[in-house]
């Protein structure tokens, strides 16, 4: 039997109507913000098959009135909000978008990339300008450099296969081997310090846990390859802004594509916004047929429960993923102190 009752999350109301539509035969819809704990809440709760969500963090008490609850489904790929301990011992899946937006971030990797490689923002300002001022002998060519990609998830797979056709040489580390995808796309696994190390681009993919906050600081910028790239789509966490800074104007790095801040929007007063070797996008990499994808995958996964079978792109713990990976990798130093 399909699901009657499915609750989405208020931060999703901009895509209601459209959720809406696209579910009308299949499932009943409502809106609900989970910040509330009322009665009407609650009811609400008592006959909700799913919860459409990124931002569910459901008290013990929300859990008891959801008691037909089944899945609680994101629209993203970062479900950090969500306690997935508690989930599961109400026996409630936690599944995410199934890497809907991996092709859209990969695009937009390579577009920061190409843009700084190409000095896109200087050379449109000198037409728009009328200077007239072309520096195409500082240009660079992406064949035959090599790209780092960190976190070899559905991001950092979709963004090896499209670099690859420029002719790029590609490394990646990742708490996982994934030999299929090594054999296929010519892939080298390297640990962390090789990879900063060696490579002439350097492009983050991982998810949000207390292993790789400020993954990116003053320690691993200064490992970097002399005038190496500085890509980050995947979390503002990630990342310790004013050691990216730091880096850019003293030539440890020789510039940077940023998609995510460590506050965002990012403050007047960064010093990032005065620079001209970055590139910086307001989390803008998903594009409009990401979303269609990640419907459809919501949908499937939904009707997939309600049958009785288990949802594609279950979340995982990647907190005690890494934890099992350095207790077997003791000499790997996740974040290059």
């Amino acid at each position: 039997m399909l699901f009657r009752s499915i609750l989405v999350s208020t931060e999703y109301e901009w895509l209601f109507e459209t959720l809406k539509t696209e579910a009308s035969k299949l499932f009943s819809m409502k809106l609900a913000d989970f910040s509330c704990h009322d009665e009407n809440q609650y009811e609400q709760l008592s006959g909700t098959d799913a919860i459409i969500g990124q931002k569910i963090n459901l008290s013990d008490a929300q859990y008891e009135a959801a008691g037909k609850l089944q899945i609680i489904q994101t629209l993203s790929a970062g479900f950090d909000h969500i306690d997935l301990a508690k989930a599961k011992k109400r026996n409630v899946y936690v599944a995410n978008n199934n890497g809907a937006n991996a092709e859209s971030v990969a695009e937009h990797v390579l577009m920061l990339i190409l843009a700084l490689y190409r000095q896109l923002l200087f050379h449109h300002n000198s037409v728009a300008k009328g200077t007239w001022t072309c520096l195409k002998y500082q240009n660079r060519g992406l064949s035959g450099k090599t790209l780092g990609i960190f976190g070899l998830g559905n991001t950092g797979k979709a963004l090896a296969k499209r670099a690859s056709a420029f002719g790029v040489k590609i490394k990646y580390f990742d708490i996982l081997r994934y030999a299929a995808t090594e054999k296929e796309l010519g892939l080298e696994f390297v640990f962390p310090e090789e990879l900063l190390k060696h490579s002439d681009i350097l492009s983050y993919h991982v998810p949000k846990t207390s292993y790789t906050r400020c993954l990116i600081n003053q320690n691993s910028l200064s490992k970097m390859k002399a005038g190496a790239l500085l890509i980050n789509a995947s979390r503002g966490d990630v990342q310790d802004e004013n050691a990216i800074y730091e880096a850019l104007i003293l030539g440890k790095i020789s510039g940077a594509g940023l998609d995510v801040f460590e506050k965002e929007p990012l403050p007047n007063k960064s010093p990032l916004r005065k620079l001209d070797n970055v590139v910086l996008t307001p989390h803008s990499a998903p594009d409009r047929e990401c979303y269609t994808r990640t419907i459809s995958n919501a949908f499937d996964n939904l009707t997939r429960v309600s049958k009785g079978e288990q949802p594609q792109a279950l979340a995982v713990d990647h907190e005690e993923s890494t934890r099992q990976f350095l207790k077997r990798f003791p000499e790997v130093k996740f974040s290059v102190p």
